[in-house]
């Protein structure tokens, strides 16, 4: 990998992973493109880049992890968070290990994940009227309001993410939308779960590939994702808290269609 391929991938990585997009699936078709890379080794180094989200993610949202630790001490705000990373994370578990094994199975392998993310970004555009008028009567949902059931639906959303062309960010962001969630607070909520799911993906890469994936320019891949994803959810967060609510959902909508007709094309 040269320099030019690793800033490259950096960018990608950087961006992708905010977006309903798969960031795994994009480090793939350009890993494969830049570096020739085999299917295989393009996989694992998607997975390995991760490892820039993770830290983006435990330095933007320092603040909510801090609370998940004075959760543990019985701080009430703290609790709520803690409860609902244990709830995602479990219920991501139980239903993720099995599908991936089923996925490298049967059809889900398949374009059928890119018409799964074409539906979710449908149904975000189609609720985008009914949210409006939400906010216009009543307020939307914050996440001090969510009750036990949505976190087990966030999770069961993240779990649908091991499918290949599924965008984790993607599919939890319009999972909260849908749910009738403020735009900024199902961003915030979704991006919050990012270490969890990408310190394993990074472990994993290194397990199953080791030193061809960690190498210097990886690393350097990795700087410029850190640098760009700290941009890139710092302006979608800007986004988010517009008032244009409608246009806020059209636009991860349409991304997450943009992501699963991606899928599709590309399998």
């Amino acid at each position: 990998m040269d320099l030019l391929a690793a800033l490259v991938l950096g960018v990608i990585q950087g961006v992708a992973e905010w977006l309903p997009i798969s960031s795994k699936t994009q480090i793939m078709f350009a890993s494969q493109v830049l570096l020739g890379a085999g299917p295989e080794l393009a996989y694992s180094l998607g997975l390995f880049l991760e490892a820039a989200s993770v830290l983006a993610a435990l330095i933007y949202f320092r603040g909510v992890y801090l609370e998940i630790l004075r959760g543990l001490l019985g701080d009430a705000e703290g609790r709520r968070w803690l409860k609902y990373v244990v709830v995602t994370t479990a219920v991501t578990g139980a239903v993720g290990i099995p599908l991936y094994l089923a996925a490298k199975r049967y059809l889900l392998l398949g374009a059928s994940a890119g018409w799964l993310m074409i539906a979710l970004g449908l149904a975000v555009i189609l609720n985008a009227a009914i949210l409006q008028r939400a906010r216009a009567a009543a307020g939307l949902k914050t996440f001090g309001e969510m009750p036990l059931s949505h976190m087990a639906l966030v999770g069961l959303a993240q779990a649908l993410s091991v499918l290949p062309g599924v965008s984790r960010s993607g599919i939890t962001t319009t999972t909260l939308l849908l749910l009738g969630y403020r735009p900024d607070e199902a961003f915030k909520s979704s991006f919050v779960l990012v270490p969890i799911a990408g310190l394993g993906a990074t472990a994993l890469a290194y397990l199953s590939e080791g030193n061809a994936v960690a190498t210097p320019e990886a690393a350097t891949a990795m700087a410029v994702g850190l640098v760009v994803s700290l941009a890139t959810i710092r302006a979608l967060l800007q986004f988010a808290k517009s008032r244009h609510v409608a246009l806020v959902n059209i636009a991860v909508g349409a991304l997450a269609i943009a992501g699963g007709l991606a899928k599709i094309l590309t399998p």
